[in-house]
């Protein structure tokens, strides 16, 4: 009897440990959390990072108030959502607000966050993971990218309702050796010291659609490989360059944009091509016929 008590009481124990250490679908943060805390709602977590750890793969880490939830690397499928609380991330020195560096068939979505520098690199930085969705997100006064993309393998990045501002750059796609998307809609990039998107590697197609690029002390929507950009019903303003593609085999199709004010609006170069369905408006721009020849209509 006394054995059978024995194996009881250890099995007992190991399985109030297993329960102890098991993550949660659904997890939550706060600015008077504690990461020692299980991140439920009556008992939630400081920061991201605490409450990942404690987060299953594919569970969601929600906001209860507008805290400061600090900086995070993110290791697997997850989403953030910082609806109920408006809270986000605040960088006080080096390093990116959310690295993404989950695995190949990971899905990561941020929702309703704000990320604000200025003393990071990068407001995101993704390396590895399949698919990246920013959902009413606003990224802030960085000295790097707003989105910056480095990484192997396939993907989509899909941005919705985001706005970048005060940046190096907007988004800045590298590296990927197999077909890569991006999308990004009804969202705002301006206030940029460089370019707003640039696909940089082949293999990349991007759609950009409703959207508002402006005051780019670059290009606005730069193609500088063997890429694809569609861009339909944009505002591109005050730019110093609206589009340009200046890779042997990269190409823009423009339709319905409104290009005013920038220093050129369209060009292109090295055997790259622009091509219009000619219902862009153009205002304002100091040379419209590309330095490639003229645009041809799709």
């Amino acid at each position: 009897m006394n054995k059978l008590a024995s194996l009881g009481a250890a099995l007992a124990l190991g399985f109030c440990a297993t329960s102890a250490n098991a993550q949660a679908t659904r997890t939550w943060v706060s600015g008077t959390g504690n990461d020692t805390n299980p991140c439920s709602r009556t008992s939630p977590c400081l920061t991201f990072a605490g409450a990942l750890s404690k987060t299953a793969a594919g569970g969601e880490i929600d906001c209860l108030d507008a805290g400061n939830f600090g900086t995070v690397t993110i290791n697997k499928a997850i989403t953030i959502d910082c609806a109920g609380g408006g809270g986000g991330i605040t960088i006080p020195n080096g390093g990116n607000g959310i690295n993404v560096a989950a695995g190949a068939a990971d899905k990561v979505v941020i929702r309703n966050m704000l990320i604000q520098g200025p003393f990071g690199n990068n407001g995101v930085r993704w390396t590895a993971g399949d698919r990246l969705m920013l959902d009413n997100v606003r990224i802030a006064a960085f000295p790097g990218c707003g989105v910056c993309v480095n990484k192997s393998g396939g993907g989509s990045l899909h941005l919705r309702n985001t706005l970048m501002t005060n940046l190096t750059r907007g988004i800045q796609i590298f590296n990927s050796s197999s077909e890569f998307k991006l999308q990004v809609d009804r969202s705002r990039i301006d206030r940029l010291t460089s370019h707003g998107v640039e696909l940089g590697s082949a293999n990349m197609t991007g759609s950009i659609t409703n959207s508002v690029i402006a005051e780019a002390d670059g290009t606005a929507l730069l193609v500088s490989a063997v890429a694809f950009i569609n861009a339909d019903n944009n505002v591109i303003v005050g730019n110093i360059t609206g589009v340009n593609v200046t890779a042997l085999g990269g190409s823009i199709r423009i339709s319905n944009n409104a290009f005013q004010n920038n220093g050129t609006a369209i060009t292109f170069s090295g055997g790259g091509t622009v091509s219009s369905n000619n219902t862009n408006t153009v205002v304002g721009a100091a040379g419209l016929t590309p330095n490639g020849g003229p645009i041809p209509f799709f």
